[in-house]
């Protein structure tokens, strides 16, 4: 059956002024034609009349971790369901995190790594319809230096060294379907594990290690992302020529000048500091993360802010561990270092798109590209917290039935 999405304002992610009054009709799983209210009309026809409302493209979101998404918020007090150790445990929660971000308007992401391929497997399930979810495209276990892995996340990561250990491990994970290989270029926010504790996000793997796992993934036509934090670790990602950087908190005026001279863009993920200054010994997390979380948010902040008055490319992700942490927060943050809400909107819509190299399909609202689409009460041009008050939600030409799941305990409607 055709849609039809009458709306009050139409966004479509190129950054071009909206259009009032718009009506989409959706045949199948693409947009066949866009024209004035009331242009088209069938009987047979599911009709959607939000003449208050907003469409937009469907968001996405450049870093995001399904596998984490409810740890520990929603851990249960009984201690024997805490089964991190069975891996339906994972795939349980990681299928309540999708449907969470999908009923958010999350229509892709970029799941940013876990052990044993379980992104592709993701990806897969929800391709295959076993579960709803956003288009996944994966990264698989995040590549590390030898020691560079927090004591206790080592099911997450492949310690390397060298080069030539580097580039087996990139070949590996592309066999196994991976989309983004995910190099694991600085240490965490809290600056290491174990006994190996030094500043937030100092740099790992050298340069040639980087490139290694850079070279393979371009060979088939695959992406590479770096997690950074340091100044110096985003320096070396972008000497390496990864196509993004994650994070980049530190960044200095020569690492803005490098990412400006390579056009290569930020993943800034606001909102996962944000979660954790003010949410993390809630969440089960030491004061000492929550206290790092603030100090390092108000520097990347700063940081971030230079870089985009400089021109530096910014694209949407989260890092998400809790569904506090969404898109919509992370858009919100974004405007708080002076990006505008359209710019904002075209950072989590058109931008990734481009950088997944699915513009052609995805990322803006088009005749002929796929039927990904968001209907929002009220206008995020005039306020970007309105992109949090989702009513319907369309991915692949087919409207969702919402809610997925009960979102409000954690203050959406």
């Amino acid at each position: 059956m055709d849609l039809l999405l009458n709306v009050g304002t139409l966004i479509d992610g190129t950054g071009a002024p909206p259009k009032r009054d718009v009506s989409v009709w959706v045949e199948g799983d693409r947009i066949a034609q866009i024209g004035p209210r009331g242009a088209f009309a069938a009987a047979d026809w599911q009709v959607i009349d939000a003449p208050q409302s907003t469409l937009l493209p469907g968001l996405f979101d450049l870093h995001s971790h399904m596998t984490l998404l409810l740890e520990p918020i929603d851990e249960p007090s009984d201690q024997s369901l805490r089964r991190a150790d069975l891996v339906a445990t994972t795939v349980f929660k990681a299928a309540l995190g999708a449907k969470i971000w999908l009923q958010t308007g999350v229509t892709t992401i970029r799941h940013a790594g876990a052990g044993s391929n379980f992104a592709v497997a993701m990806k897969e399930a929800i391709a295959a319809g076993w579960t709803p979810g956003p288009r996944v495209f994966a990264s698989g276990s995040l590549i590390a230096q030898t020691g560079g892995v927090r004591p206790g996340n080592e099911s997450w990561a492949v310690e390397v060294t060298g080069a030539d250990e580097a580039r087996r491990v990139a070949r590996l994970q592309l066999k196994a379907g991976v989309d983004v290989l995910k190099i694991y270029g600085a240490s965490s926010i809290g600056g290491g594990g174990g006994r190996l504790i030094g500043l937030p996000g100092w740099p790992q793997l050298t340069v040639e290690e980087m490139r290694a796992i850079v070279e393979e993934a371009h060979k088939p036509g695959r992406l590479a992302a770096a997690h950074t934090g340091s100044a110096e670790s985003v320096k070396n990602a972008v000497k390496a020529g990864v196509d993004w950087v994650d994070h980049a908190d530190m960044m200095d005026d020569e690492a803005i000048d490098m990412l400006l001279a390579s056009n290569t863009p930020v993943v800034p993920t606001m909102a996962i500091a944000w979660s954790l200054a003010n949410f993390g010994e809630q969440m089960g997390f030491g004061k000492h993360i929550a206290t790092m979380a603030a100090e390092v948010a108000k520097i990347a902040k700063e940081r971030l802010r230079k870089a985009y008055k400089a021109g530096v490319r910014i694209a949407v992700g989260t890092d998400a561990d809790n569904p506090r942490a969404t898109v919509a927060k992370e858009c919100e943050l974004l405007t708080e270092i002076g990006m505008s809400p359209m710019e904002v909107i075209v950072a989590a819509t058109r931008t990734p798109a481009e950088m997944l190299g699915v513009s052609d399909a995805l990322g803006t609202v088009d005749v002929g590209k796929m039927a990904d689409l968001v209907i929002v009460g009220g206008d995020p041009l005039a306020d970007i917290r309105n992109l949090s008050q989702v009513e319907h939600v369309i991915q692949g030409g087919k409207l969702l039935e919402l809610p997925l799941v009960d979102i409000g305990k954690w203050g959406y409607a």
